[in-house]
């Protein structure tokens, strides 16, 4: 169920997914096994390409720049940052998906404002851009009575298990942890090689540690697995969907929308796309001038646990549905009714 899923239900309203066969790509330095299978599936999912008609080359390192073009297609980001950096050329190649890999959060540039994008990547910095972008970090709830609540959070024993657990920087470790506890990595040989550059067969094989389905047809789809799912695109229906992983309705989603129905989620649910391009003005508590969607493109129905709304503009109707916790951005809004 790790392929990605390139066909659309068999008919509307389908109750199964079929499945197309995806012939092996042509690299002739594919690997074999699991890191095969997983650099199968990146390509599958768009996420990786030869570097050369036939050279898919696994153990070369990811740099940067790579790693933001990577993550942007994943996840079919859309908007650019205003923020630009030293040695980023406008004109560069990675130009584009660095500014979008730093609009979504996946990264920051240094002190200098450099992005250093041709510098490669280690894996406790990629852990940081996976707990980012994925909605692995937790959040702080404040409560009225002054209690506070870090909802999403884990242990950091969960990387007593890796016997280089003690080499991560203390500025990752947060980050390996959210990873390994909320994302389920196992590391490699039961390592997370914290220091080591990731090479594009590593950073394949944790995505597809990760991810267990990419929808990027629209369609409605039952009978998914238990797993993380994330949705590519518009036009999609998920119906019965029973996860105790995170669903992601990415930047890709656009007004035909996503509707989930008859679904529990007890990860996190993580809405980026169903964006309203055209916000009314409206006027906040404070007197400040605000735009905030009215038309709805992403709905939700049934029982979730960690509902959160990370871009603006936004409008999550999820009035059938049972919340525990809500987070949303400033210029989004949300219909919905909590858990009892």
């Amino acid at each position: 169920m790790k392929r990605a899923l390139k066909t659309i239900v068999c008919a509307a309203m389908a109750s199964a997914m079929c499945m197309g066969a995806t012939a092996l790509a042509d690299f002739t330095d594919m690997p074999g096994g699991a890191m095969g299978e997983a650099m199968q599936n990146a390509v599958d999912a768009g996420l990786i390409q030869g570097v050369t008609d036939t050279e898919i080359r696994p153990n070369d390192n990811i740099t940067r720049a790579q790693m933001a073009t990577i993550i942007t297609r994943a996840f079919s980001a859309q908007e650019n940052s205003d923020q630009t950096f030293g040695d980023v050329a406008a004109d560069a190649w990675y130009s584009d998906a660095v500014s979008k890999a730093v609009e979504m959060g996946a990264f920051q540039g240094d002190t200098n404002n450099n992005f250093n994008p041709e510098n490669n990547i280690t894996f406790q910095e990629t852990y940081i851009v996976i707990a980012r972008v994925f909605g692995f970090e937790p959040y702080e709830l404040k409560y009225s009575s002054g209690e506070t609540l870090m909802l999403g959070d884990c242990e950091e024993s969960v990387l007593d298990k890796f016997s280089d657990s003690g080499s991560i920087a203390s500025w990752a470790r947060d980050g390996a942890k959210y990873v390994v506890g909320n994302g389920g990595w196992n590391g490699i040989d039961g390592l997370l090689k914290p220091a080591d550059y990731i090479t594009r067969g590593e950073f394949a094989l944790l995505m597809d540690s990760i991810v267990t389905t990419y929808i990027n047809e629209p369609g409605t789809y039952t009978g998914l697995p238990d797993g993380l799912t994330m949705v590519r695109c518009g036009g999609v229906t998920i119906d019965g969907l029973q996860s105790s992983h995170n669903l992601i309705i990415t930047y890709g989603v656009d007004e035909s929308g996503c509707k989930v129905t008859n679904s529990t989620v007890n990860g996190v649910t993580l809405v980026l796309g169903g964006v309203d391009k055209t916000p009314v003005e409206s006027t906040d508590s404070n007197g400040e001038k605000v735009y905030q969607p009215d038309e709805s493109y992403v709905s939700i129905e049934g029982n979730y646990y960690d509902v959160r709304v990370n871009t603006p503009f936004v409008y999550l109707n999820a009035s059938s549905a049972s919340v525990s916790y809500f987070k949303g951005v400033k210029n989004s809004l949300v219909s919905l009714s909590f858990a009892s």
